[in-house]
C-alpha cells in the first residue's frame, strides 16, 4: 500500500547523483534526473516523464527553499513510484513562473504512476517534505558519501515521523 510505502523503498543506488557539477538551470537538472529514471527502469520514456515534470511546474513552483527543489510527476510512463536524488556541487537558480525562484543543490524528483491515487501521491510527497524541515537531515544529505549513507539518513529521519 502506498501509504505504507518509505522513501528509502524508492530510492535505487541508480538514480542518486552526490557529485552533480556544471548545471545551470532546472532544465539541465531536470533532463539528467529524467535520464537516471529511464536507465534505472522506473519510467519507460524519458520524452513523456518530461513532459508530465514540466506540466506540473506549470501547476505551481516546486521550489521548495532552503536550496531544496522537489519536481514531480504522474504519468502512465512511471512503471513504479520511485525518487531521484542529486546533489549539485554549485547551486543554481531554480527558476517559476511565478518568479519566486531561488538558489538550489538539493533535488528530489518523484515519479508517480498514473495509476495512484492521488491521496497516495500527496502522501508520498507530504512525506518527503516533512523529512526535509530537520535542519539535521539537511546536513546529512550535504555529507553524505554514498548511497547507503543517503539511505541511512533517510531511514532515521523516517523513524522520527513514526
Amino acid at each position: 500500500m502506498a501509504n505504507q510505502l518509505s522513501i528509502s523503498d524508492v530510492i535505487l543506488p541508480n538514480t542518486i547523483d552526490l557529485d552533480v557539477t556544471g548545471v545551470q538551470n532546472k532544465d539541465e537538472i531536470f533532463q539528467h534526473m529524467v535520464k537516471m529514471l529511464y536507465r534505472a527502469d522506473v519510467i519507460g520514456s524519458e520524452r513523456e516523464f518530461l513532459k508530465a515534470i514540466y506540466e506540473r511546474e506549470a501547476l505551481g513552483p516546486t521550489y521548495m527553499g532552503d536550496l531544496i527543489a522537489i519536481p514531480h510527476g504522474k504519468s502512465d510512463t512511471v512503471k513504479r513510484t520511485g525518487i531521484a536524488f542529486c546533489r549539485c556541487n554549485e547551486s543554481f537558480y531554480y527558476s517559476t513562473k511565478d518568479g519566486d525562484g531561488g538558489d538550489t543543490s538539493l533535488v528530489f524528483m518523484l515519479a508517480i504512476p498514473d495509476q495512484m491515487s492521488a491521496d497516495d501521491y500527496i502522501r508520498i510527497l507530504a512525506k518527503l517534505a516533512r523529512l526535509l524541515v530537520y535542519p539535521d537531515f539537511i546536513s546529512d544529505l550535504n555529507r553524505v558519501k554514498s548511497y547507503s549513507h543517503l539511505i541511512d539518513a533517510i531511514k532515521d529521519c523516517e523513524r522520527l515521523l513514526e
